[in-house]
């Protein structure tokens, strides 16, 4: 079988001493022998190696009849000497036999390439039959689908994860609503523009502005028409140039804003929000806001404001009344009110710095409240400076807001109540605190109340009820 493939051992003579050592070999044995070689050889490649194995047991000289006539046909290496020797010395044996013999070597050439180690013929009969050449092919064949399939540990695999990694979104996350808020920026070019307090918006007399005004009884229900006329007139006759209204209820529309535009006074516009289903949005906030776009004389208004201390109730988040401000002042324009209107909000100082930088972008004014009252360490005699001091902290957190204008919508003193440390409530306590709130911010502060509120829940230290300064004024 291996006769082709013996070329690349040239230097291969045992098959000549194999046919010295054993010619004493009777030559009927040879014929037979190359026979069952050429049986041998063409099965080698196959798997039945079993098979020669009952010829290598034979008598020895077999051994060299089996060397013999493969190497014959070996006259294609050039090289091999010792075949061409076994020829010459079997010259005896019948020539009918040596002729089949190259015939089996030709057709087990093809297979043999695989032994190319294999210098002697004798080695070469021996080895192919234990060899397993077949099995070595066998071998790298498993090796190689194994090896193909090591890579599969699916490194991969954690491709797909790192996808999901950004979510973090987070990507995101928070984020929603207030995206949806800024880009109402588009309503900015409609924005007032320059100072505010010299567009005609706001008229002040002297250091007094503005005194929030509600439409309530003492017993908390809607004043008539009449006791709304007296409270105005009276308004007026204090020099107040405005009032502040909370809400449209009450009969704001009815018997109010008639009053106030007889007698020349701007009214600071208020959409009040709570909690409980009444928040931003909300048809309760809706009505109010449809209330002013069909019933409010255009050149009454001095500003709009959208909720009070909204954010430090926790009825509103930031975006949402961020949001909200910006409608509001989408529907006042599409109304056709003028693009000089201010729409904002109000809120304490503590709460505007808290909460309050998501609405810079969204106000056109700057509004706080201011209570010295509730600083045990403000006296009356203090609370002026107080607020002046309160009003340019807050104003900080929106310095462009600020910038047009800068506003306090609450402030004033209780007559009546209990003492927190130097803020002491009373009649004379209250009388000069809001001289003293006059003299430093009275020309941008909105005056904290027109009357008592006996509707009102008591609240902290028993004051919330006595704020009205009507007394304290005339």
């Amino acid at each position: 079988m291996s006769s082709p493939s013996a070329p690349a051992s040239a230097s291969s003579t045992p098959c000549t001493e194999e046919q010295a050592a054993h010619p004493t070999a009777p030559a009927p044995v040879y014929p037979a022998v190359p026979e069952a070689s050429k049986e041998a050889y063409p099965a080698a490649p196959k798997p039945k190696v079993p098979a020669p194995k009952p010829e290598v047991p034979a008598p020895k000289p077999v051994v060299p009849v089996e060397s013999k006539q493969v190497y014959p046909t070996a006259p294609a290496p050039a090289s091999s000497t010792s075949c061409t020797e076994e020829q010459v010395a079997h010259s005896t044996a019948p020539a009918p036999v040596y002729p089949a013999v190259p015939v089996a070597s030709k057709e087990a050439s093809p297979p043999a390439p695989a032994p190319v180690s294999s210098t002697s013929c004798t080695e070469e009969q021996t080895a192919h039959p234990t060899a397993p050449a077949p099995a070595y092919p066998a071998v790298p064949v498993t090796s190689k689908e194994a090896y193909p399939a090591a890579p599969k540990p699916e490194v991969p695999a954690p491709k797909p994860y790192s996808p999901a990694l950004p979510k973090p979104e987070v990507p995101a996350s928070k984020p929603v609503s207030s995206a949806q808020v800024y880009p109402t920026k588009s309503a900015e070019p409609s924005k007032p523009t320059g100072s505010y307090g010299s567009g005609g918006r706001i008229k002040t007399n002297g250091n007094k502005w503005a005194i929030t005004y509600t439409p309530y009884a003492n017993n908390g229900q809607c004043k008539s028409q009449d006791e709304v006329k007296d409270d105005i007139k009276k308004i007026s006759s204090l020099g107040f140039t405005t009032i502040r209204s909370y809400s449209t209820d009450c009969g704001v529309f009815e018997n109010v804003v008639p009053e106030c535009q007889k007698y020349g006074l701007k009214v600071i516009y208020g959409i009040f929000l709570e909690g409980a289903g009444k928040g931003t949005f909300s048809q309760h906030a809706e009505d109010q806001l449809n209330d002013i776009k069909g019933k409010a004389p255009k050149d009454s208004v001095a500003m709009v404001i959208v909720g009070n201390e909204c954010m430090s109730n926790n009825n509103c988040q930031p975006a949402e009344l961020a949001s909200y401000i910006d409608h509001v002042r989408d529907e006042l324009r599409g109304a056709g009110f003028p693009q000089d209107i201010a729409v904002t909000t109000t809120e304490t100082v503590g709460t505007w710095e808290e909460k309050g930088a998501a609405l810079c972008d969204h106000i056109d004014v700057f509004a706080v409240q201011v209570q010295p009252y509730f600083t045990k360490s403000t006296s009356p005699e203090d609370a002026g400076d107080f607020a002046a001091e309160q009003l340019e902290q807050a104003a900080k957190v929106c310095p462009g807001a600020a910038a047009k204008g800068k506003y306090i919508t609450e402030i004033g003193w209780p007559s009546a109540g209990m003492a927190n440390g130097k803020a002491v409530a009373g009649q004379s306590e209250q009388k000069i605190a809001l001289q003293k709130i006059q003299e430093k911010v009275g020309s941008k502060a909105c005056m904290f109340s027109f009357q008592n509120d006996g509707w009102k829940p008591s609240g902290a230290f028993n004051v919330e009820q006595y704020f009205g300064l009507l007394k304290a004024l005339f």
